[in-house]
């Protein structure tokens, strides 16, 4: 008679060798291609899938369609990304938040539009998230925030920005919650010029309260960068106007000082070129 032992290696082998045992679904790709004809996110005939995307999913709306977020509950990205390029738009009509967990949101060449609500990067904790934009304008009614209240700890945010904006007409514009925990880790970083960031920009450590901070202080503490580095003096990369602490104030990337020196070099090159006697 067959012991238990030397029943259970055959019967597992035949149980892997069938494809009893399985692991969990895979995130899948999804396209918009608009089908649906409503412009509605939430409904599955807009997608190629003909099934509204889950939040694992990684989703491409690429054909210069507006797509409308319908209020029924937060837009979440939840180990997924969504691609939004092409020249097209993705908005929220309502107040819901927009979650980004263990996920990326990247724009090029189009925009993300919110009636109000936040936008939150890292809602929990053990997280990896952000926001690629290449070209392209990100306008909020509410607030950017980078991590949540509450969760300390290996929360990783990254919001990268090339020739393109962020408009955070919320309260508390952008937000950087704890940003002295350990684990923690918020970058904001702007490539090149022609960049611009408003909103009122504020900042709490933990258990502490929420205070204004401005611009320069980020980038001494080197979460503000520019093409990935804070070396230098601030006042060689950006420039701010409006109040801190209040919704004008505004962060613009300007050329570097040896671009500027080029560019100066040139001009004055040519100029003494025009006047120079034949």
């Amino acid at each position: 008679m067959m012991d238990k032992q030397s029943f259970k290696l055959p019967f597992l082998l035949a149980i892997v060798s069938t494809g009893i045992l399985t692991t969990g679904a895979h995130a899948a790709s999804i396209a918009w291609d608009g089908e649906g004809s409503d412009g509605i996110w939430q409904t599955g005939l807009n997608w190629d899938t003909n099934s509204v995307p889950t939040a694992a999913d990684d989703i491409t709306i690429s054909n210069g369609d507006t797509v409308t977020y319908v209020p029924g509950g937060d837009l979440t990205v939840d180990g997924g990304s969504v691609t939004v390029s092409g020249g097209s738009t993705l908005t929220q009509t309502a107040s819901n938040w927009a979650r980004i967990n263990n996920g990326t949101l990247t724009l090029n060449d189009s925009t993300f539009s919110r009636a109000g609500g936040n936008v939150v990067l890292a809602f929990n904790t053990d997280n990896n998230s952000g926001i690629n934009a290449v070209n392209s304008n990100f306008s909020i009614g509410g607030e950017l925030w980078f991590g949540h209240n509450n969760n300390t700890g290996n929360q990783v945010v990254s919001v990268n920005l090339t020739n393109s904006t962020i408009d955070a007409n919320g309260v508390v514009g952008i937000w950087f919650w704890d940003t002295d925990a350990a684990g923690n880790s918020f970058s904001l970083n702007i490539n090149g010029a022609g960049s611009t960031v408003e909103g009122r920009v504020g900042r709490r450590n933990t258990g502490g309260s929420n205070n204004a901070v401005t611009w320069e202080t980020l980038w001494n503490e080197g979460i503000l960068t520019y093409n990935g580095s804070n070396a230098g003096l601030f006042a060689d990369h950006f420039i701010t106007s409006g109040t801190a602490g209040t919704g004008d104030y505004t962060l613009t990337s300007i050329p570097e000082p040896s671009s500027l020196s080029l560019i100066s070099l040139v001009c004055f090159g040519l100029l003494m070129r025009k006047h120079r006697k034949p």
